[in-house]
């Protein structure tokens, strides 16, 4: 008896399974999409990163207080390569490799507000 709902069941899901299977994979990927979304709202909520998050509405005067640094310099990927050029970039980069190694080893001390810049000094300012 048991047997025979069961194969019943079988039956009836095959022949749904054959006749609908794109709206039922469709209806399977909503549903995983919905349990994602939910999931990972969930952890940015419970996780302290919305806390963090200045992008969010209610934040405009915390934005407008943010320290902007120095805007990155971009070399022109057109132009011919000369001796300039590549002077400039070597002052550069050996400007921007000598910043790095200012923060020295990943130590406990790397993590200071000052070194992540988050206390609106640069770590150089410090020393």
């Amino acid at each position: 008896m048991r047997h025979q709902i069961l194969d019943k069941i079988w039956q009836r899901l095959n022949r749904i399974s054959q006749n609908a299977r794109l709206p039922v994979a469709l209806a399977i990927a909503i549903v995983i999409s919905l349990l994602l979304a939910f999931v990972s709202v969930a952890l940015y909520s419970l996780g302290g990163s919305s806390k963090l998050d200045l992008s969010r509405p209610g934040y405009e005067r915390e934005r407008n207080q943010l320290v902007r640094g120095d805007q990155q310099k971009t070399f022109d990927t057109t132009s011919p390569i000369n001796k300039g050029a590549i002077d400039t970039f070597l002052k550069s980069y050996d400007k921007n490799t000598k910043d790095l190694n200012s923060f020295g080893d990943f130590k406990d001390q790397a993590l200071e507000d000052s070194d992540l810049q988050l206390s609106g000094q640069s770590p150089n300012q410090g020393l």
